[in-house]
């Protein structure tokens, strides 16, 4: 007898203490505040379980920081929480908090980069949707350190910066998308050639594709205008494209003067031959494949046609007539020596 009230005495006791160590736990797991109501929570990069803890505690979204601490570590990866800023209803349970910052289930941003811009283009619309600024984001691409990690054969990330629609964690540092975007850039051509480039010829690639980026409006045309690039290289003659004048002075005209031809700078390719010394957009995917596809056509020149297509020509003398036909005899055209 004694013996049974024994083991009943440790059964009772037993689940005296498992009923007030799981009132405990859903007594300190419920919401603070019995409101419903959406604020915003910042875990910032290699922020630790205690501090996020102490922070929670602070913003008054938790009771309990020795319970989130026991909750996240008994997780089997303990170092799982993720950076980043999170939407947090005011009304969730410490475990809710607990699965939405181990998921990741960070505040997104979105945004689309169109092709052809400069990286200041990129950067003022990435201040304008207040992603970040565009002071930073140009800084980031001059970076060495970033040039040096993907192997950027140039003064900065231009050329490199694919243009495409992302959506990222809200709070990125510039560096950061800098990088999602060359990494999509290396994605895309390694998803349309397996070929593996010297440093040369993925400078070679990218400048030209910036050119074809600038100067081509119909797909089609793309891979013929490479092609003209590639010939006048090829016979030593200067590429005389408006889109490098353009470049240097920052924006575009419908109409360049003849004084924009004569602006020193080694973009001018009006005045210097081969390739300018970087690129001068960044191209989108159909001027990157056409760059390392051009036609196969022996066209030397090109002039606007002004719908958006070009008439092209072999000879000097064609392209001359090309000029007249359509009208352009008192605008500067493209490769007119």
């Amino acid at each position: 007898m004694k013996l049974l009230n024994k083991k009943f005495l440790i059964l009772y006791s037993t689940a005296i203490l498992i009923t007030s160590v799981v009132s405990i736990f859903f007594l300190l797991n419920a919401p603070v505040r019995g409101r419903t109501a959406v604020t915003t929570f910042m875990i910032k990069q290699g922020g630790s379980v205690t501090s996020v803890a102490k922070e929670l505690k602070g913003a008054g979204l938790i009771r309990s920081r020795l319970l989130f601490i026991t909750l996240v570590r008994l997780q089997r990866d303990t170092g799982s929480i993720k950076s980043g800023e999170y939407s947090i209803e005011t009304k969730s349970k410490t475990s809710d908090i607990i699965d939405k910052i181990i998921r990741g289930e960070v505040v997104t941003q979105k945004f689309t980069v169109p092709e052809g811009l400069y990286i200041r283009q990129i950067a003022d619309l990435l201040q304008k949707e207040s992603i970040v600024s565009a002071d930073r984001f140009i800084e980031a691409c001059r970076s060495r350190d970033l040039l040096e990690k993907y192997h950027i054969p140039f003064t900065s990330a231009e050329g490199f910066l694919f243009p495409d629609t992302y959506v990222i964690a809200k709070g990125l540092s510039a560096q950061s998308i800098a990088e999602i975007m060359i990494q999509r850039f290396y994605e895309e051509l390694d998803r349309i050639t397996h070929n593996t480039y010297s440093a040369e010829e993925l400078k070679r690639i990218v400048i030209v594709a910036s050119l074809v980026e600038r100067e081509a409006k119909v797909d089609s045309e793309r891979p013929i205008i490479a092609a003209v690039f590639y010939n006048r290289l090829k016979k030593n003659k200067r590429l005389e494209s408006c889109a490098t004048v353009q470049y240097i002075l920052g924006k575009s005209k419908e109409r360049l003067l003849f004084s924009d031809l004569k602006i020193k700078s080694p973009y001018n390719t009006y005045l210097h031959t081969g390739l300018p010394p970087g690129p001068i957009a960044n191209p989108g995917i159909k001027s990157i494949q056409a760059a390392i596809s051009p036609a196969e056509v022996d066209y030397l020149f090109f002039v606007s046609k002004k719908d958006g297509t070009h008439y092209f020509s072999s000879t000097y003398r064609e392209h001359l007539d090309a000029i007249k036909k359509y009208n352009r005899t008192n605008v500067i055209g493209h490769h007119i020596s």
